[in-house]
């Protein structure tokens, strides 16, 4: 029901309008709430295929993964005019108070960070903070999953190299008459006393 306020000056009209505002209201936040709360979850989600340091910046947000206690958390930043000058506001998607408070501290990219201490602007992720984080989620895990790509095909090429030193060193050994041991030393057995 809309309130038409040419027909409805009736006290009834308007007190069935407040309680069906209140109504959806009550509904509104029921729903943000839940998104949230899953929004959260993918945020933790994103932050167990993070390292502590790690930053992805999409659409104007940045965002950090940073330690707290052993324990990879997230947030977002926005840079903002304040004034006549622009300053980082942080949004703690994930990691609560305990992250909140370790922000303060954490070393985060120093191009889309500032510096750590007391003056940064840090609070718990609201509901739009969240929106826009489910919004750029696809792009930051394909940014994540490109990361970890690199991550394995620089494995392998160390892999490849060490391999090929390694067979080398059996090679020149060889030649100047020294047998190279067939196991390294840490699988050697132990000696008999």
């Amino acid at each position: 029901m809309i309130f038409d306020v040419q027909r409805d000056l009736n006290p009834r009209h308007l007190q069935e309008s407040f309680d069906r505002a209140a109504k959806l209201q009550g509904e509104l936040r029921k729903k943000e709430s839940r998104i949230k709360r899953q929004a959260q979850q993918l945020a933790w989600g994103l932050a167990a295929l993070m390292n502590p340091g790690d930053h992805h910046h999409r659409l104007h947000v940045g965002i950090h993964a940073f330690d707290v206690d052993g324990q990879t958390c997230l947030t977002s930043a926005y840079l903002e005019e304040v004034g006549d000058k622009y300053h980082y506001r942080y949004a703690v998607l994930c990691g609560g108070e305990s992250a909140k408070k370790a922000l303060k501290t954490a070393q985060l990219d120093p191009g889309d960070s500032d510096e750590p201490g007391p003056h940064r602007r840090i609070a718990l992720a609201s509901y739009e903070d969240y929106e826009e984080f489910i919004e750029r989620l696809p792009r930051y895990l394909n940014d994540v999953i490109r990361d970890i790509e690199a991550s394995i095909e620089r494995t392998k090429a160390l892999e490849a190299t060490g391999q090929s030193v390694g067979a080398e060193i059996r090679r020149s050994a060889k030649r100047f008459g020294n047998k190279p041991p067939n196991n390294p030393p840490s699988e050697s057995p132990a000696p008999n006393l």
